[in-house]
Order: C-alpha cells, then structure tokens, then sequence
C-alpha cells in the first residue's frame, strides 16, 4: 500500500459517508415531499455539498505526491473529513413531520454548514495559493473567487433570493470546473 492509499483508506471512508448522508437526506424528503414544504434551498445546499465533496476528493488524487502519512497531515485529514461529514449531516433535517419547512431548516443552519465547507476548502486552496500566486492562471483565479464570494455571501445574508442565486453560482462553478477537467479546451 502507497502513502496516499494509507492516508486516503480513512478519510475517503468518512468523505464517501458525507455523500451517503446527503444522499439519504435527499431520498427521505423527496419520500415526504407531499407532506413537507421542500422548497429551493436546502436541495441546491445538497447539490452543492455532493459537488464540493466531490470536488475535494479529486483534490486529494491530484495532490496525492504531497499527502504523506505523517501524524500532523492525518489530524489535518480528519478535521477536514470530520469537518464534512458534521456538515453533511445537519444539510437536512434529522427528524421531519407534516409542517416541516426545509427552507427554515436551512436558514437556521447554513451558517454551520456554509462556514464548514469554507474551512474544508480554505485548508487545501490557502496554501496552494501562496506557493505558487504568480503561476495561477487567470481562470482558477475567477473561479475561486465566484466561489468563496458566493460561499461568503450565501453565508452572511438572510435573503432567500440571494442564497438561491449564492447557490446558482456555487452549483455553477464547481460544475464548470468539473466539465473542465474532462474538455479540455475549457480549462
């Protein structure tokens, strides 16, 4: 077994629960959708969330060269993976009845959430940044920041509006970049 394959054995156990949490979430309100009151916020929050995690993960194979498994990049890897997963599970309510509004639900925890996905992408983008500013090209340049200004300012607001339109924007980059890494006249 490889370094990366030590270090990743864990971490892609708890990342691949955070999408199973989601995903369970998401297959609990769209059974009870005649009942609760769905809306459009916490749906593109779990969009959004399973297209960050993803997007993580394919962070950590591409960085693999630089992911030993020393002790100091393990606690990083679990806060991280911990982190996501915390956040994963509050994107949908625990328990919901007739009444439950997900729209609510979410303006009472986005700030959780939301701040969590912040750190968890703060950790690897921070750093990358800084040891290679002037070697950036100007597309990453845009994209990270439509992303942490969307990330930041469906975080700081109330408006149902713009975190709808936050979310657009968030769902929209990391699609991009997605569609990027497989066409490569895009990226």
């Amino acid at each position: 077994m490889d370094a990366f394959n030590f270090v990743f054995s864990l971490f892609g156990l708890l990342l691949g629960f955070s999408l199973a949490e989601v995903l369970s979430g998401f297959a609990k309100a769209l059974n009870r959708r005649h009942i609760v009151r769905l809306g459009w916020l916490t749906p593109l929050l779990a969009v959004f969330l399973m297209l960050d995690l993803t997007g993580f993960w394919s962070w950590a194979w591409g960085d693999r060269e630089q992911l030993a498994p020393a002790y100091g990049i393990l606690i990083i890897g679990l806060f991280v993976s911990g982190l996501y997963y915390l956040a994963a599970s509050i994107v949908f309510p625990g328990e919901f009845g007739e009444h439950t509004d997900f729209d609510q639900h979410y303006m009472d925890h986005r700030r959780f959430v939301l701040g969590a996905v912040f750190i968890c992408n703060l950790i690897p983008v921070a750093p990358d940044f800084i040891t290679r500013a002037s070697a950036i090209p100007g597309i990453e340049l845009v994209q990270t920041g439509l992303y942490f200004g969307a990330l930041i300012i469906a975080w700081a607001t109330r408006n149902k509006a713009v975190n709808i339109a936050a979310l657009a924007v968030l769902i929209a980059v990391l699609s991009f970049a997605g569609l990027a890494s497989v066409v490569p006249i895009l990226g």
